[in-house]
């Protein structure tokens, strides 16, 4: 049996499948959060990670946690997931 890596469409495929089985009153806190799929990190990320390959990262959140909001918070970058 040969086994072949997911497409990119694929893996987003399966993100979204994956977004539905969480229950509704945990998905509606995360509404507004972007799920981006990227094949690797960017230079930038690798080097704030000290990654030693780009395999090391499989997924990353990048913004500002839910405890830690406030409604008072200038507007500023979105949350996002990199997977």
């Amino acid at each position: 049996m040969t086994l072949t890596a997911p497409s990119l469409a694929d893996f987003e495929t399966m993100a979204e499948e994956a977004l539905t089985l969480i229950p509704d009153h945990l998905r509606r806190l995360a509404a507004d959060v972007i799920i981006r799929i990227e094949d690797f990190p960017d230079e930038e990320t690798a080097r704030e990670m000290d990654l030693e390959s780009p395999f090391d990262l499989l997924g990353l959140y990048r913004g500002i946690a839910l405890t830690d909001k406030s409604v008072g918070d200038p507007g500023g970058m979105p949350d996002m997931v990199f997977l």
